[in-house]
Parts: C-alpha cells; structure tokens; sequence
C-alpha cells in the first residue's frame, strides 16, 4: 500500500496534491490534531478579538520544518515541524508567532508591498490561495507555488521586518496565555541546529524567515519585558502532544526510524508503533497493539478511531462500526470526518438498513462541514445505492462544485432540478447552483 493512500485511510483523509517535478505537497486532516491545535487557540486567542472560529488552520505533510501565514487568517503548519518541536509550549509558540503576523496586519500589508513588487503575479498568488481554501487545491496549490518562486527574492527583507515584529508580539500573546514565551526561543535553538545540518547559506538567504540566531536575540530583548512569564507546563496538554507527536512520526517516517526512535512500551511509543505497522501491512500486529492501549485508555477515541480504520480495510464492516460508533461517543463533539467515516463504514456494508443510517451521518457531517468534498461523494453513493438518482446528482453537483468542476456540477444540477420536489431545501440549493454557474458555463462555452 503506498503512503499516501495509508494517510487517506487512516484519517488523514482530506488531502489535496500539487505535483510537479520536484515535489508533491499534501494538505491534511486529522481530528486528533486539529483538536488539540484548537485548544491552543482558545488558550492564545484568550485576550484577543478573535475567536477559533475565525482561524483556518491547515496541515501540510511535508518533512521541512516550516509554518507560514497566508491573506485572510490562514495559517499552514508543516507536520515535521510537529515533531520536531519537543514539548507543546513550543508547538504554542510557533502558533503565537502566526497570530501575531494575523493580529498584526501583516498579510493585508504583504498584499500591498507585493502588488509594487508585480502587478502580474499577485493575482496569480491570490487566486491560487483562494481555489485552495475554497476546494480547487490542485490549481490552488499551482498558483501558490507560481506566485511565492516570483517574488521571493525581492520580497525577503520586507518579510524579515515583519518576522521580528511578529516574535516580539508572539512572546506578549504567550506570556498574556500563561505560557512560557521562552518555548519560542527554544524552538528557534532547535530550529538552528536542524538547518546547520540541512540547509545552504544560499537556502537560507532565499527564506523569507531570517536566520534562528538573529530571532533568538529579538525574543530575548523581549522577555526581559515580560519577567513574569515562567509559567508551569500543563501536563495533560503535554500529554496529548506526545501522543500527537508519536502518531505523525508513524505516518510520515519509516517502520524502522520509528522503531528505533519509539523503543519502549510508553503509551506514545505504542501508538508510534502501531500507526507504523499498519501502514506497513502489519495489520494484526498493529491491532495487537491498540486492544493494549484501548484497554488501559478505554476513553481514548483516537485508538478506537484507528482500531476501526484497521478493521474496515480489512472489510470487516461490522467492528469497524462498532469502534467507530465508540470513538464518536468518547469525543464527546460531533466532527465532520468522524461521521463522514461511520458513514463510509455504514455504506460499505452494503445493507439498506445501514445505508439508510450513513445518509443520515454524511448529512450530519456536511452540516458540519459543507466543505467536505468526500462526505458529498458518499452522499451520491449512498443515494444511488437507495435509487434515489436525483438527490445523488444532486450531491454530485455540490461535490463538483467544491473541487472547481464547474462544467460537471452544473450538468448533474440540471438533472437533479428535474427530480426533486419543489420548495424543499434541496431544490433551492440545486436552483441556486444552476443561477451561479450558468452564467460562468455559458461564458467558458463560448
């Protein structure tokens, strides 16, 4: 099984690819994660204007160690900089510094500085930014990386003087949010060490974040501000971050790195090793280990979560429910991929009481999130499994629309129209599709 195809299955699900000759780059979704980054926010965004609500936070699997702020309040973190980073305070602080650029005006700045720059390419970077965010991400991911290699050069000083703006303003959030802004120049030792051993001086000149050394003494000057900022760890959250920590190290490095580094029978390095060998093929191995682990942390969703992604690759239908249903209860919130996955499960058992059951969990996971482009693609199974064709097309047609398919979404909401009763919610949506592509399918037409 190849990599990317285990982090599709294994609840990293929603990912989009860029690919070129040098590289492919992956945005990804995990509910652990995006939890636990969540609970930061609050903590950050305690004396703030803003609420969790109002960040996007995105993943990207990449093993440079790396997270950068993009228009609107955006923020992308590489996932080896996840593991990179040795305790969650540190996770924190590189949080801090992204909010600081959001909370600082910076990126409305950038837009102003860069459309000096080239009044050709700032609009090839927006649009790519905006057919990411809004579901198109493989022309996103295009314009992105088009726009950001025309004008690195040029705009590298102009960053820097944000980027020290923004680590003086992170150790405020930091010490404000009861938590030790020292973490971020930690972060910065660690990040120093790991580039002397990787990166070119020409590399580093080309970076639009200046040199560790040169920040560490900024983040310093600003602590002598901020004396009162020593504060405690908070062991659950350190807890959960090792966890998390672990779990990447699986996905995204090989069985016998994460062998030799997660060596012992500590729940993280079980759950290392367990991640591991399931994408590995050692799926019986791999369950082995969760039923430890489940059994000592029985209010643990994410090992239930992962037990039945196991169980469900292996089609066995059944207990891949019965883990998944148990995840969903122990998470106590409703999430939008853990019913989108219930859902898959129900489905593919292929019964029509259970199919029935997963439209009413993909309904409720597009209701949560409307932007999850899967949960519409198992929507029009699950209906077309039940012969109902046209809320299928229907969901065909929003599906489309999401992934910047506007020729096809429009075709399948002209054949969902015709078939669903009128004034319902759903003939509404359809009409309003039709009225929104119309014009733009007429025009490409011509």
């Amino acid at each position: 099984m190849n990599r990317v195809k285990a982090l599709f299955i294994l609840n990293i699900i929603l990912f989009f690819t860029f690919v070129s000759s040098l590289k492919a780059l992956e945005v990804i979704r995990d509910t652990e994660l995006e939890r636990f980054t969540d609970d930061i926010l609050k903590i950050l965004l305690t004396n703030s204007n803003l609420e969790v609500e109002d960040i996007n936070v995105y993943f990207i699997n990449s093993n440079q160690v790396n997270a950068f702020v993009t228009g609107g309040k955006n923020i992308f973190i590489n996932t080896e900089l996840i593991i990179e980073a040795d305790d969650y305070r540190e996770y924190a602080a590189v949080i801090a510094h992204e909010l600081a650029h959001i909370l600082g005006g910076h990126i409305f700045r950038t837009s102003e500085e860069l459309a000096d720059i080239s009044n050709r390419v700032m609009p090839i970077y927006l649009l790519g930014m905006i057919g990411l965010i809004t579901g198109a991400s493989e022309a996103g991911f295009a314009g992105v990386m088009v726009g950001q290699a025309a004008v690195t050069d040029t705009f590298t000083y102009y960053s820097r003087t944000q980027e020290a703006a923004a680590d003086q303003k992170a150790v405020s959030i930091l010490c404000n949010s009861m938590i030790d802004a020292y973490y971020l120049s930690s972060f910065l030792e660690n990040l120093e060490t790991i580039n002397s051993n990787a990166t070119t001086k020409s590399e580093n000149y080309r970076s639009t974040h200046p040199l560790p050394r040169d920040r560490i003494s900024w983040i310093q000057l600003a602590l002598k501000n901020n004396e009162e900022c020593n504060y405690e760890k908070d062991k659950d959250l350190e807890k959960r971050y090792k966890l998390i920590k672990a779990k990447l190290f699986g996905f995204t490095h090989s069985y016998d790195e994460t062998k030799a580094v997660y060596n012992s029978n500590n729940n993280q390095d079980l759950y290392a090793n367990a991640v591991s060998s399931y994408l590995n093929g050692k799926h019986d191995q791999s369950t082995k280990i969760l039923k430890k682990l489940i059994k000592e942390n029985n209010e643990n969703p994410f090992f239930k979560e992962l037990i039945g992604e196991i169980y469900f690759m292996n089609q066995k239908y059944n207990e891949a429910i019965y883990f998944q249903t148990a995840a969903i209860n122990n998470l106590n919130t409703e999430n939008d991929i853990y019913m989108m996955m219930i859902g898959n499960y129900l489905l593919s058992t292929k019964e029509t009481k259970k199919v029935k059951d997963s439209i009413e969990y993909l309904k409720k996971s597009i209701h949560l999130n409307a932007k999850n482009s899967y949960s519409w693609y198992l929507l029009a199974r699950a209906y077309a499994f039940m012969d109902d064709i046209s809320f299928a097309n229907y969901a065909t047609a929003e599906r489309y629309f999401l992934i910047g398919e506007r020729r096809l979404s429009y075709d399948f909401a002209l054949k969902a129209i015709k078939g669903i009763e009128e004034n319902t919610p759903e003939w509404y949506r359809t009409y309003d599709l039709i009225e929104i592509l119309k014009k733009e399918v007429s025009t490409n037409t011509n």
